[in-house]
């Protein structure tokens, strides 16, 4: 994920707290209807023929059970955002450490972008392919045919030997059998993380501009 389309840490309480605040504004407007028209109904109903209290009993327990409903929300939702705020604070322990995460792009950082990519079996060709932020190909070269992992170090340098600047590209792999029948492959990337953000609810690590879930990572160093 383009650590662009991450405008700061994400308020995971902000937008649910407004709806349960507007529920219970509603909940509290029809309530107040409610009463004013059963306050009505007794003024006037007919003493020698009262009316069944079942009915208005039944909807006022209706309202009390809509809410407990929504204060049982709003807590939960409070107890959501103080798990994530945890979340936040223990991962930035990640940050200046450099981490291999899951990923179809990689950070270029320093003019160096260190990457991985697996193959499910042996392939009779391996084609490895680095795109632009624009889709434009600058990279690309045969990669290691055989089954495994196999490291891959780019220096950020495109096929007329020009330096390109720092930032996100996606990185493709494609494998295919004798048979010209696609192989399965997986791509990972190495960076640094250099910062902690959160997005949709997910704590996302950056390395530069990358940002990539922390479920994502498969390993953590120091160097």
């Amino acid at each position: 994920m383009d650590i662009a389309a991450i405008t700061g840490t994400a308020d995971a309480e902000g937008p649910v707290l407004s709806k349960a605040d507007a529920a219970k504004k509603k909940l509290t407007k029809d309530l107040d209807s409610f009463l004013v028209l059963l306050t009505s109904q007794l003024k006037n109903q007919d003493p020698l023929s009262p009316m069944d209290s079942t009915e208005f009993t039944n909807q006022l327990v209706q309202f009390a059970q809509v809410e407990q409903q929504i204060n049982s929300n709003e807590n939960l939702t409070k107890l959501i955002g103080l798990t994530q705020q945890n979340i936040v604070t223990n991962t930035v322990n990640y940050i200046g450490k450099t981490v291999e995460a899951a990923s179809n792009k990689i950070p270029l950082q320093g003019g160096v972008a260190k990457a991985a990519y697996g193959l499910s079996e042996d392939a009779f060709s391996t084609a490895i392919i680095i795109r632009n932020a624009s889709g434009d190909i600058v990279y690309s070269a045969a990669g290691n045919k055989t089954q495994g992992v196999h490291p891959l170090e780019w220096n950020g340098k495109d096929s007329t030997g020009k330096q390109l600047p720092d930032g996100n590209y996606e990185i493709q792999v494609t494998a295919l059998s004798s048979t010209n029948e696609p192989i399965e492959t997986y791509t990972t990337a190495f960076g640094k993380v250099t910062g902690v953000t959160s997005k949709d609810g997910n704590t996302m690590l950056v390395m530069g501009k990358l940002g990539v879930p922390v479920d994502k990572v498969l390993s953590v160093t120091n160097s």
